[in-house]
């Protein structure tokens, strides 16, 4: 069953990914002021934030994620690549993280195994139907 505590750490992801952009990378002023000493202080994380877009190393982290979620088909595992997805298509890792939120997203969403719906056929596939 699909709760919405399934959906709280990817949305804290997203709101932090949110902010990161607006108020730490996005700034034009923020960036002049690390210009000089882009390794010191707090422009060294600002810096390897940045970094990280280079290689879409969030992106990439998100899709392996989504990969072994499919596989092993444990939710908290479909939750981190829905997290990661978010917060690499807000930061600038659109390609591999958009295939990490799909797959995360139907990991979290597919029933689990050994629950089957109401009226599903049992084991072998096909339902059998009695004749008159």
């Amino acid at each position: 069953m699909i709760r919405l505590r399934h959906f709280v750490l990817p949305v804290l992801v997203l709101a932090a990914a949110v902010a990161l952009r607006v108020w730490a990378i996005e700034p034009s002023h923020i960036g002049h002021a690390c210009d000089p000493a882009p390794w010191s202080g707090w422009c060294a994380a600002r810096t390897a934030l940045i970094m990280a877009f280079r290689f879409e190393e969030i992106g990439w982290a998100a899709l392996s994620a989504g990969v072994a979620a499919t596989i092993l088909r444990h939710r908290w595992l479909g939750q981190l690549a829905l997290a990661l997805g978010l917060a690499g298509l807000i930061l600038y890792s659109y390609e591999p993280a958009v295939v990490g939120v799909l797959l995360g997203t139907l990991v979290i969403f597919r029933p689990r195994l050994g629950r089957l719906p109401p009226g599903a056929p049992a084991e072998g596939g096909i339902a059998s139907s009695e004749s008159p």
